[in-house]
């Protein structure tokens, strides 16, 4: 029989699951806030030319968003780019623990939205990528398995809602958050790297080079982040979660640039 001292047993400690969580808000809250900038890019670059009935004009936001004749493959857009407002509208609340607690019958419903609109986006993501032969075969590439993470998540995120296991669910919902975001923060971490090198490894006449096959896999950094940050927090060790909570603090801070430099040069360069 062994005998142990409460000295041998590493207690987590309050402070640090704290520190984690101030963290974790700290680098969602530019997440939340760039999304919803995002959303209103969508309704100004997509919905203004539809609005004014000129459709062509989404080109210039877009190549090919809008062909003459090709009446199903212009729906597709359309239908990608509108349920786009849903998912980066309504996905980022599905996190937050306030909308949660005084919202359920709101979360519940705009979560199920939510999940069937991100099912549709994959379906016309993918017509869109074969159809309209987006980018290079790696671009392509991350894309298909970004499709593929979204309906493994969403069917895993429904499954542990259904048997009301809510703490699993919300694991499994962050995931699909994240995963349904990658083309977010794609765009967000482009613009970085922008600023940072003047867009080596990017051909800006064909949107081809060897930095945007990385960031065919770059894209899913927060997913692969998650993972590591969940295991950390459930974890034994205190100084591991401080350590973790100031990586946080930092790229919070890469976020908060991120989001800034992208509505500035990309989204609302006019505002610059």
């Amino acid at each position: 029989m062994y005998f142990y001292r409460m000295s041998d047993i590493s207690v987590p400690s309050p402070r640090s699951i704290k520190a984690l969580k101030i963290a974790a808000s700290a680098w969602y809250t530019p997440v939340l806030i760039g999304q919803w900038i995002f959303v209103a890019y969508i309704l100004y670059a997509y919905g203004g030319p539809l609005i004014a009935g000129n459709p062509a004009g989404m080109n210039a936001h877009l190549s090919d968003a809008y062909v003459q004749s090709r009446t199903f493959g212009n729906v597709a857009v359309a239908a990608h780019l509108a349920l786009a407002v849903i998912i980066h509208f309504f996905g980022p609340l599905q996190l937050v623990p306030a909308v949660r607690a005084k919202f359920p019958a709101f979360h519940r419903w705009s979560g199920r939205a939510f999940v069937v609109t991100v099912i549709i986006v994959v379906a016309t993501g993918a017509y869109m990528l074969v159809a309209r032969g987006i980018g290079a075969w790696t671009l392509r590439a991350g894309f298909a398995f970004q499709g593929f993470l979204i309906l493994w998540f969403a069917w895993q995120t429904v499954r542990y809602a259904r048997q009301r296991k809510f703490t699993v669910h919300m694991r499994w919902a962050t995931r699909l958050f994240l995963a349904a975001s990658a083309v977010w923060f794609f765009r967000v971490l482009i613009m970085i790297w922008f600023v940072l090198t003047g867009g080596i490894g990017i051909d800006q006449s064909n949107g081809t080079g060897w930095f945007i096959d990385a960031m065919s896999v770059l894209q899913f950094l927060p997913v692969v982040l998650y993972e590591v940050y969940w295991r950390i927090k459930v974890g034994p060790s205190s100084r591991v979660r401080f350590a973790f909570a100031i990586f946080l603090w930092f790229a919070a801070l890469a976020t908060t640039v991120g989001v800034g430099l992208t509505t500035l040069g990309m989204w609302f360069p006019v505002l610059g």
